[in-house]
Order: C-alpha cells, then structure tokens, then sequence
C-alpha cells in the first residue's frame, strides 16, 4: 500500500465484509436509557464522550455498565473527586461526523472530551491523506477552549470475535496506518493520544463485556487523570439565560407535569437522610419557580426574585446557606422572616438533556447548620439530584 491512497482491490475486497459486520452490529445489544454515567464525589469532573467504536458500548445494556460508567469510576478512583460522564454515541461516525456531533453537544461545559472514530473509517478504508486533514480539523476546533481533548486510537480489530477473519486483518492492517497519523497529528495539535488495547479475552463468548470497557476505561483515566491535575482545569461556569430555561422546559413539557413517584421517592429519600425540614425538586422559568415533587412544604410556586434556587443553577457544583438571616441575598425574604421562618438551605443544579440548567434538588430547615455539615448534605445531594435529572430525561421527547 502506497502513502497516499489505498488499493481499489482491498477496497472491493472490504465491501463484501462490510456488509457482514453491519449485520452483526444489527444483531448486538446496545445501551438503552440516560446517556450519563457518574461517581460519587466533591468538585465533579465533567466528561464528555463522543463516536463510535468503544464509544456506543456494543455488547452490553447501560451506558453505567460500558465505557462512561468505566471511565466515571476509574477517574473518581484516580483523582479523589467526582466524576459526571455523558456520551454522544454514533455506530457509525468517522471523523468527519464528528464535528457536528461535538458542536451539537456543547463541549464547553465539560472539562475533558474524549474522541473516537477511527474504526468505521478503517472498515470503510479511508483515504489516509483526507482522513489526516479531517482530523487535524476537527481536533484544532475541539481545542477552541481550555480543556483536555483525548483522541482514542482503534483497539485491534481482529480482537472482537466476530471480526478476526482475513478481511479483519485487512481493515485491522489500515486501522494501525490510521493510529500512526493519529498519534502525529495528536502531537502536533496537542492532544492526548489514547492508544486502545486488546482486552484480555474471556470464555464468555460475548461481543463486548463491561469488563472490556473497564480495561479501556483504566488507560483512558491513566492518561485523562494526570493531565488534569496538570492544567487544573475549572471550567467557567455559564450563565444561564432565562430564555433558555423558558425553551428547555417547553420541550419537556414540564408546565403541565405534576406527581411523578419516582421523583417523590427521590424528594423524601433527601429530607429523610439530611434530616431537614422541606424537600422540593424545584423548575426556574423566567418569572417563577415552582416544585415539581415536594415533601413538607404547600408552597406552590414563587416569584423568580424569592428563589434560592436562582442561584443555584448559576454554579456547577451546588450551594449551601448556612444561615439565611446573615444572607444579604435572602435575609429580607418573606420565607425567612414570616411564618416559614426558614433559616437553611442546600440545592445542587439539575440540567435538561441539553445541559441547560433548568432546576434544583433542594432542601430547607428552620434551623441553621455549620457551613461543614452543608458542605456534607451536598454529597448527598448531587447523587440524588442526578438520580432525579436521570428521571426527568426520561421525559424528553429524544429520549
């Protein structure tokens, strides 16, 4: 094979294979639900996957049990921190998809993104030079902004079973061609190469395990961890436009929505465990907030300008009021000084499926706390919160 294009009889050689592999894919399980995975832990790691190959996780049923749910807890592992993953999975996305898929997901809220798409391209036989200017394109674009970009190289394509075969080898044979570029290319734009291997093979006989994702889940978090210590990265936190809330609210319908049991259990789990007062998974619109599930309080909305939660959704990482009468922010509130009386409070943003910050999971009391034990109520409180933004994605008409 010469330097600059591949051989047209490999190329007719691989159309009748791919026709194979496709319909092996059609036949393997994939991820079904919330396309986020997360771990346990203060100042969350965000995380953004997007492609095709390890990416989509062929082989198994929940994004927890492939790659995000592996890379969330190898990073938590690693870094002492939490880690919230979310993952734009393609089939069959090469590079030159993949720039609308990462604009599509708003990569500036995520403080590493993560890269993949060489093995359709291999299968497809890409053409080595168009595929470099391709990719040298895309990973320029990704590093618009302060953030750790990784590239993953394809794992051994004749290592999944169902593809170790003469033509395997071939697209195998083009895919470490396509490495090679990659790994001068990630140099040369400064990009983190990830180059994926073998997993071990089990007796399992099965495509793809969640062992297998752990294993590429641990080089990834072997390279993504340090790189982040290094640059220290924290993400500036967006504002969030009202009228973005307005248009992520109206497209999950939530003006109408009331008694969901699943957020009700998750509410009441969070006033039972903080042993709080009051307990709302409250929604922002530009005038009001109001609760979509509440435990220990009648209130049915409030005027945008009383709301705790306003300020919530403008940090990433929750807040907590030890005492609100030493607020300037609330001590003038009716909620503090009238008949509510309210004195603490802790909230953790909840986002819609396209980031928006659109609400809060919240708690209240009638007495105040040392600012350590609300530090400590918002652990809990981000693990719930993302239980419940799971449930309300449920909702979203994409989903």
């Amino acid at each position: 094979m010469d330097d600059d294009r591949v051989s047209l009889p490999r190329r007719a050689r691989m159309l009748a294979w791919r026709a194979r592999v496709a319909a092996v894919r059609n036949r393997l399980v994939r991820p079904v639900g919330e396309r986020q995975a997360f771990a346990a832990g203060r100042r969350a790691l965000r995380v953004l996957l997007v492609g095709s190959g390890p990416v989509v996780g062929w082989g198994v049923g929940s994004h927890d049990l492939a790659l995000p749910g592996g890379l969330a807890r190898a990073l938590a592992a690693a870094t002492d921190r939490g880690a919230v993953v979310d993952v734009v999975p393609h089939p069959s996305a090469g590079v030159r998809r993949l720039g609308r898929l990462l604009d599509a997901a708003g990569p500036e809220r995520y403080d590493a993104v993560v890269l993949s798409a060489t093995i359709p391209d291999a299968i497809r036989m890409a053409e080595p030079a168009r595929w470099e200017t391709h990719l040298r394109s895309l990973l320029t674009r990704a590093h618009t902004a302060e953030r750790t970009v990784i590239w993953l190289g394809a794992q051994p394509i004749r290592s999944i079973r169902s593809y170790d075969s003469a033509a395997g080898a071939i697209a195998q044979e083009h895919a470490e061609r396509l490495n090679a570029i990659a790994r001068r290319v990630c140099r040369e734009t400064g990009t983190h190469f990830v180059p994926l291997g073998a997993p071990p093979r089990g007796d399992s006989g099965r495509h793809r395990t969640p062992a297998d994702y752990l294993f590429w889940a641990r080089q990834i978090a072997d390279v993504l961890a340090p790189a982040l210590q290094e640059h220290a990265v924290r993400r500036a936190d967006p504002a969030v436009d009202a009228s973005d809330r307005v248009g992520a609210i109206e497209r999950l319908k939530l003006s109408g929505r009331r008694g969901d049991a699943r957020l009700d259990e998750i509410v009441g789990t969070a006033k039972r465990t903080l042993g709080t007062d009051i307990a709302m998974f409250t929604v922002l619109d530009d005038q009001k907030e109001w609760p979509l599930a509440s435990t220990g309080s009648v209130l049915q909305s409030i005027p945008i300008e009383q709301s705790a939660c306003i300020h919530t959704i403008q940090t990433a990482d929750g807040m907590v009021v030890p005492n609100a009468v030493e607020d300037g922010r609330f001590a003038g509130s009716s909620l503090v000084t009238g008949p509510a009386g309210l004195r603490y409070y802790a909230g953790y943003p909840v986002e819609a499926p396209d980031g928006t910050r659109i609400g809060a999971l919240c708690v209240f009391g009638r007495s105040p706390r040392e600012r350590e034990e609300g530090e400590a109520d918002l652990d809990v409180l981000r693990e719930l919160a993302l239980l419940a933004q799971r449930e309300l994605w449920r909702w979203s008409p994409d989903s």
